[in-house]
């Protein structure tokens, strides 16, 4: 019996020895890229319990950074080791691709951030706002030019105020807490990329990003956008980790697709209630929509292929079934999300609600059902205004649209392990997209919060072009880096002429043009070498010497030319003590920079006479133009102050005070008006 066990141990290390060979032969001898692919060749040929069991793959330990497995002979010590080091090789990638990435966010949104002055409207409204709110010690009614300001909700202006708490009151503080959050949204991306699909996927949608127009924008602005864009894509990565499997070689039927534990919907739904906080209901409305869609399509059970183009346009309604949708929204659990998002927003807007009411009643109406409905401040647009604003804003990387396009609907037609997240992706960008297309007021800026899904669908084709996963034909490339060349060669020229007009003796402008000549010449010439991970990072060098030289160095060399400084130094200088109105026209930098309200006077002389009966040290900011309407008997009576070219504008700025004379008849004129 004793000979028969101690053959049946020989035995059985042979057959686990033999395993092993097989394995190792197949995967190249410690080939291995981690513990996912091992897995996945040895599952193939059925091995991989037995091995695991065999070697005690429960007892794996990892002693002083040393990997070790005590029941394992040499094959598994080797294993060990090899899987060791890989794993090791994998996490020094990883962080190496967030440094990367935080390295690029940080050179992007900070480089000068705080250089160029705020810019009209927004900047100085939102940055205003904050700093009323300061002075008035009162953290909930948002108040601009001592006005109530219901535009937006107040999380913006908490976070200005304590960004002017460390930094001081100045421009580099009101953009500071846009280019964090501009940086962390760039890492969630890179993160969903990574579980997703892989970590190069991951490195390429954070880069594209990171260094497209529109996005750049917002994180160096201080307006809302930054702040809405975040809290999508966290609630957005929450969603990811809790719904999608990191493993994506298992075997994915019975995934549910959405958090499985009520903690975990109302941390996804709680996230979104700081985008509530953000901008409006639009942070809970639409992302819940983009989940809700996906759900929609993934919970559908199997049908037949269509075989005619009406059963393949009843097949795009299938998802809208009313059981169907009723079922997917309940299976959302909507109480616990709901339930979620209000504890976290529901607090302030009902304080705010209780302070004075207008608030509500400007936010929610005006601000949201008016802009749903109608075109606010004449920001209208036709229904492909999106598509547009989109190819515009996502530039330079926007080229590749096009043949990235075609390749997601091919993959989509197929089964494979990334089906899933191509869906999700196209689902965030395609209902953000379609949801303001509907809405009448249109503005480039409100479909930045889908920039993330689209970074993740332009960063798996990317990565498929890279690796040889996919070859297109090389007329797209020609037509995409030539395109890229192009817009680069007529940047320059209109840079230039514009630069001449209206920026005289700012000859390094067009420079940001040439930028994109270079690159895309460069990119095209690795293409044609037939490397094309070359040709992409050449492309992602250009893009990011462009971002940064437009936003860094040109908006500098713009902003030298705002002459409300000067301006304004001038009336100090006069009249320390004096009071700013305006007649005719309004800029909201001019309050910001005053540091006091400035009253705006339409166009009735009768009101503007009612200001200077406030006394000689009333000034008035107007243009020539609008100065040539008032009555020659107040013309005359008014004494130039000082003057400044209007900034991008042919005409200048002129601040006048009315003489005692004036004031006198102003006086006499508002008594009898009693």
């Amino acid at each position: 019996m004793l000979v028969l066990r101690q053959g049946r141990r020989a035995g059985g290390r042979r057959i686990a020895t033999r395993l092993f060979e097989r394995t190792m032969l197949h995967l190249g001898f410690g080939v291995l890229s981690g513990h996912e692919e091992f897995q996945a060749a040895c599952s193939s040929k059925g091995c991989y319990r037995q091995l695991s069991g065999f070697l005690g793959n429960d007892q794996w330990q990892n002693r002083r950074g040393k990997c070790h497995w005590p029941r394992a002979g040499n094959w598994g010590r080797l294993l060990a080791r090899t899987a060791c080091k890989q794993r090791n090789a994998a996490m020094s990638s990883a962080k190496g691709n967030l440094g990367l990435l935080i390295g690029l966010s940080v050179i992007v949104f900070f480089t000068n951030l705080g250089g160029p002055k705020l810019w009209d409207r927004d900047e100085p409204r939102n940055a205003g706002c904050a700093i009323e709110m300061i002075e008035a010690h009162d953290w909930v009614v948002p108040r601009f030019n001592d006005e109530l300001r219901t535009h937006k909700p107040a999380l913006l202006y908490w976070l200005m105020i304590t960004a002017y708490s460390v930094f001081g009151i100045n421009e580099f503080s009101a953009r500071f807490f846009s280019a964090v959050l501009g940086t962390l949204t760039v890492l969630l991306t890179y993160d969903m990329g990574r579980r997703l699909f892989d970590r190069s996927t991951g490195l390429w949608a954070g880069i594209c990003l990171a260094t497209t127009l529109m996005f750049t924008v917002a994180a160096r602005a201080a307006t809302p956008d930054a702040p809405l864009i975040f809290f999508v894509a966290l609630g957005m990565w929450v969603f990811v980790c809790f719904s999608f499997r990191e493993d994506k070689d298992a075997d994915s039927q019975g995934t549910t697709y959405y958090p499985a534990q009520w903690w975990q919907i109302a941390l996804l739904y709680g996230v979104l209630g700081l985008a509530v906080l953000s901008k409006g209901p639009v942070g809970l409305v639409l992302p819940t929509a983009i989940i809700g869609m996906f759900l929609l399509i993934m919970r559908l059970p199997t049908a037949e292929p269509a075989n005619t183009w009406w059963q393949w346009l009843l097949s795009l309604t299938r998802p809208f079934f009313p059981l169907h949708f009723l079922k997917t929204v309940w299976f959302m659990r909507p109480i616990i999300a709901v339930t979620a998002c209000l504890c976290v927003a529901l607090p302030w807007y009902l304080w705010v609600a209780a302070r004075d009411f207008r608030w509500i009643e400007g936010f929610f109406l005006e601000h949201n059902l008016n802009r749903a409905v109608t075109a606010f401040e004449g920001h209208s647009g036709p229904p492909v205004y999106y598509l547009l604003a989109i190819c515009v804003g996502f530039f330079p990387w926007s080229v590749f649209f096009s043949p990235m396009l075609l390749d997601l609907a091919r993959q989509l037609r197929v089964e494979s392990k990334t089906r899933a997240a191509l869906i999700f992706c196209s689902c965030w960008v395609g209902v953000w997209l379609a949801a303001f297309s509907v809405a009448q007021t249109k503005l480039p800026s409100y479909v930045t919060p889908l920039y993330p899904g689209l970074a993740l669908l332009l960063g798996c084709f990317v990565t498929r072009i890279t690796s040889r996963q996919i070859e297109i034909s090389p007329r797209w490339y020609d037509l995409t880096f030539g395109l890229t060349t192009l817009v680069g060669v007529m940047m320059t020229i209109g840079l230039a002429v514009a630069a001449r007009i209206y920026l005289p003796g700012e000859y390094l402008v067009p420079i940001v043009g040439v930028v994109l000549v270079v690159g895309g010449i460069l990119a095209w010439w690795w293409r044609r070498q037939s490397d094309m991970p070359k040709a992409f990072t050449a492309f992602a060098v250009m893009a990011t010497l462009f971002v940064v030289g437009l936003f860094g160095l040109v908006a500098q060399r713009v902003s030298d030319h705002q002459a409300i400084g000067r301006l304004l130094a001038k009336i100090d200088q006069a009249a320390p003590e004096a009071s700013l109105c305006s007649y005719g026209v309004s800029e909201a930098s001019w309050v910001y920079y005053a540091r006091q309200p400035v009253k705006f006077v339409p166009d009735a002389a009768e009101d503007l006479e009612r200001e200077f009966s406030q006394g000689v040290n009333t000034i008035v900011l107007t243009t020539p133009e609008k100065l040539e309407e008032l009555p020659e008997s107040v013309r005359a009576q008014l004494v130039e102050v000082a003057r400044e070219p209007y900034f991008l504008k042919n005409y200048p700025l002129i601040a006048l005070r009315p003489s005692p004379e004036l004031v006198e008849i102003a006086v006499r004129k508002v008594t009898e008006a009693r």
